[in-house]
């Protein structure tokens, strides 16, 4: 590539050639985007549209507002991107950011001056464009969104995009990123049971990683590896996408706690991993089960016909093979951590301590 001298140069002109840089596809800091849109499918192939309701084999994932994407090359307003906060290693045998084809129109360059500082906790959130929160903008947020985030007197977020624009989100909507890595290890455990509960009900949706709304332009829902990668960013752990990474990379465990995950194999293929439920404690699991189906809470014994105590790694039920992983310390091995719901329907849970065993 040619270079022109910084001096001979004028800003507009170094505006235009950075953008031309980035839309080549070249390795260059202009190829750091993030996206700028609530919500963008990552597709296996350009100028393709996410497919309502049908398993839809080229939805890859989907990328929430401010998530870093890595530019490597465009062509006619898609670019081909690595999600690089959504790490996978089976399309190229080799650890990466999650690739796939998305609109250039959907991207924005990167800006350290805006870094995030908080991140949503409500299922969706509505963004103002006053403080008094009385005009709604056209910004709406997804749980486990990051964003740049200034506290304004504990009733209001002050939020700051990063195409200039400022919006205002109600304090309860989000917590800070330094509060949330500051949560004990009993507390992560809860707010990610807490927030799994949130899906109940939703639309499982292959390559799906958005809380179900019909406030969007967007398909939305989650499939089973997605419900869990959103439901660990919100308590700031990005776990890789899809089930068989994220058995990779799990601690193995002998015993679950809540939070922890339960893996089934492909029938008869023990070492390819297909599907991951999440152990939500009094013996049940909260899981997106298929296309067609909605996320939800089921008894250990009525998804696997055998009680909890009874069901280990290594156990083969209908031709799968189960393991459990975590991400987690353990509480207290010697103890039985079980999560109470408290209100239905604004769940929130408390964890009791019952001596006994798994």
């Amino acid at each position: 590539m040619r270079s022109v001298s910084p001096n001979n140069i004028s800003p507009s002109a170094a505006l235009v050639a950075g953008m031309t840089i980035w839309l080549c596809g070249c390795v260059s800091p202009a190829s750091r985007m993030v996206v700028n849109t609530p919500l963008v499918d990552l597709r296996a192939q350009p100028h393709t549209m996410a497919q309502p309701v049908t398993h839809d084999s080229l939805e890859e994932t989907q990328l929430l507002y401010g998530e870093e994407v890595r530019v490597l090359r465009q062509a006619n307003e898609w670019a081909y991107v690595e999600a690089v906060e959504q790490r996978e290693f089976t399309h190229a045998k080799h650890w990466q950011g999650y690739p796939g084809w998305l609109p250039t129109s959907a991207l924005i360059r990167w800006d350290a001056l805006l870094a995030p500082t908080i991140v949503v906790t409500d299922k969706w959130v509505l963004a103002y464009q006053d403080p008094y929160t009385l005009v709604p903008s056209t910004w709406r947020f997804a749980l486990g969104t990051h964003l740049k985030g200034t506290e304004i007197g504990e009733h209001l977020w002050k939020i700051e995009l990063l195409d200039g624009t400022v919006v205002w989100l109600p304090y309860r909507a989000a917590r800070t990123l330094e509060d949330v890595a500051k949560l004990s290890v009993a507390e992560k455990r809860q707010a990610i049971v807490q927030s799994a509960a949130l899906f109940i009900g939703d639309r499982y949706y292959w390559g799906g990683r958005s809380p179900s709304t019909t406030a969007t332009k967007h398909i939305t829902g989650v499939d089973c590896s997605g419900l869990v990668n959103l439901v660990y960013r919100r308590v700031g752990l990005d776990l890789p996408r899809d089930a068989h990474e994220q058995r990779l990379r799990a601690r193995p465990i002998q015993q679950l706690q809540p939070a922890d995950l339960i893996f089934l194999s492909a029938r008869n293929n023990p070492k390819q991993i297909v599907h991951v439920l999440l152990y939500a404690g009094n013996e049940e699991v909260i899981e997106g089960p298929g296309t067609g189906l909605a996320v939800r809470r089921i008894a250990v014994i009525k998804r696997f016909g055998q009680p909890i105590e009874r069901l280990a790694p290594g156990a083969v039920i209908d031709g799968q093979t189960v393991s459990f992983g975590t991400y987690l310390p353990s509480v207290n091995r010697k103890r039985n951590f079980r999560l109470t719901i408290l209100d239905s329907d604004n769940p929130k849970f408390k964890i009791q301590n019952t001596t006994g065993k798994r």
